[in-house]
């Protein structure tokens, strides 16, 4: 089966060539289990919609809880190996120093599909927008889990929130119940084109969040007539 890309390129600024340039994939969004199944329903699948989210969840949680037991799993998209991270200066564990990381790589149903995927370039990006990092302003990480009611840090290019129509903003959308919390404009504590300084909501519940930035800001005075997204590509933990 085909598949296709779309991606931008832009220019490589690590670089002095002015022929050089990097590629840009471009998102149509997140998706999460639930969209899955709805898409396999749109197919023609037979099977209930409600036993397969259950099945799949089901089969997630015992895959985690299977890699973090010390087993090497395989799900055929996947190799999911768990390591301790940190030194062990006193030879004993320190939650300040030390923490458990699930490696992940490509099975070979992955690697297969990669080969079957092609990339169409649409042409140069000028304005890329973007979120290239997010930190939790507390604890210092920068491994995708945040604090809720303190602040994280976000940096990337042309994220300056500006603009009338009612969707600019800083979002979570939790990925289980599709909740979506947007922050008011007070909770943007710095909000600068290629930095944010946000509050992260107090009141949100633990488990795990899309953030997105919905800007009409773009370079010069110009402001842009239709608003642009961007989602952080890794998804982030709230506790």
């Amino acid at each position: 089966m085909k598949r296709t890309l779309n991606a931008w390129l832009r220019k490589n600024m690590l670089t002095e060539d002015p022929k050089d340039y990097t590629a840009t994939v471009q998102s149509r969004g997140s998706v999460g289990v639930t969209d899955i199944v709805d898409e396999l329903v749109n197919e023609g699948m037979e099977i209930k919609r409600e036993t397969v989210v259950d099945i799949v969840t089901r089969f997630n949680r015992k895959a985690a809880d299977m890699a973090l037991s010390g087993y090497n799993v395989n799900t055929g998209l996947v190799y999911m190996r768990s390591i301790v991270k940190g030194p062990f200066y006193d030879k004993v564990w320190n939650p300040d120093l030390n923490s458990v990381y699930v490696t992940i790589n490509q099975g070979l149903d992955l690697r297969v599909a990669v080969a079957e995927t092609i990339v169409e370039i649409q042409g140069i990006q000028s304005d890329p927008l973007e979120i290239l990092s997010l930190a939790d302003s507390t604890t210092g990480k920068t491994d995708g889990t945040l604090t809720k009611g303190r602040n994280a840090e976000l940096k990337g290019s042309y994220l300056k929130v500006i603009g009338e129509n009612p969707d600019c903003g800083v979002a979570f959308r939790n990925t289980s119940t599709q909740v979506v919390t947007k922050l008011a404009m007070g909770d943007i504590v710095l909000n600068e084109p290629s930095r944010l300084l946000i509050l992260v909501p107090a009141n949100l519940t633990d488990g795990e969040y899309e953030i997105s930035v919905t800007t009409q800001f773009t370079s010069g005075n110009v402001t842009l007539k239709t608003p642009r997204t961007t989602i952080f590509e890794v998804p982030v933990v709230i506790s």
